[in-house]
């Protein structure tokens, strides 16, 4: 008898197959064969609670697992009073808006080193993270973490280790995994089976539990010396290699959420899940 599936599937936004908002994608992603959708608040989050709450709904009776994406334009490392302001405002709103909706994390990039060191940046983005903390305890938002995506470009703040440190030492933060990213930026190079196991073994051991409900996103990725340039579909030679992950997820038993941040976005989400259970 096969092994059930305990990796979930899905797209960041809406499935181009599917009509409508993001409501009427819920259960079009389950028809799919989907389990997963990322909320795509990139460019501002215009949520409101009315219509968060249907989509909670929905999610529940159709099995979807819902997450989101905060706006690019935070920066938790800027020294900028007004930018600041202006990350915890839309950091707040993104985890405001996942509770009202049920989605268990808001995906946010760290920062820009401009000139500062890690340590700075990890200082400052504390700094915002207590404010944030404060916040969120007075308005009673709980049960939504804050995910540090791993960067794809040497100028971000963001590096693996560097979302790693930030899940161990502050908790309103949870490590996303940018597969992509990983390897653009040169964190880690991911050709094979054995990479990705590696990779896995240095997360169980900086992050002892983590692979049992783990967050990640994947596409295939162009790169140059300074890291990332554009997102690039699950096909021919592109780099990182997809079939090697998914053997090592299904046949490791690890668990969590995969979503496609790939141009043909639930198409190569349903690619990898055909080449997941085929391991399992």
């Amino acid at each position: 008898m096969p092994k059930k599936p305990k990796v979930r599937f899905g797209s960041a936004g809406i499935p181009h197959q599917c009509k409508g908002g993001s409501l009427a994608a819920i259960e079009c992603s389950r028809n799919l064969g989907l389990g997963a959708m990322e909320l795509e608040f990139v460019r501002g989050v215009k949520l409101k609670e009315e219509n968060a709450k249907k989509l909670k709904t929905a999610s529940e009776k159709f099995n979807i697992r819902l997450s989101a994406h905060a706006p690019y334009w935070v920066n938790c490392c800027t020294k900028d009073k007004t930018k600041q302001e202006t990350t915890k405002r839309n950091l707040f709103a993104a985890a405001e808006a996942c509770s009202w909706a049920g989605a268990r994390v808001a995906v946010f990039h760290p920062g820009y080193y401009q000139g500062k060191t890690s340590k700075e940046c990890f200082n400052l983005l504390k700094a915002r993270f207590e404010e944030l903390k404060e916040k969120m305890d007075k308005n009673k938002i709980t049960g939504v973490k804050l995910g540090a995506e791993t960067v794809g470009k040497k100028s971000q703040y963001g590096s693996l280790n560097e979302c790693i440190e930030l899940h161990q030492k502050i908790p309103e933060i949870m490590l996303v995994i940018d597969f992509a990213h990983v390897h653009a930026r040169g964190d880690w190079r991911f050709k094979a089976e054995e990479d990705y196991a590696k990779f896995f073994n240095h997360i169980e051991n900086k992050l002892p539990g983590y692979l049992k409900d783990f967050h990640a996103h994947f596409s295939c990725i162009e790169y140059s010396e300074k890291g990332e340039k554009s997102h690039l579909p699950l096909e021919g030679k592109n780099e990182p290699p997809y079939k090697s992950l998914m053997k090592v997820l299904a046949e490791q038993g690890y668990s969590g959420v995969i979503i496609s941040e790939s141009p043909m976005l639930e198409f190569d989400a349903l690619k990898m899940q055909k080449e997941y259970l085929k391991h399992l």
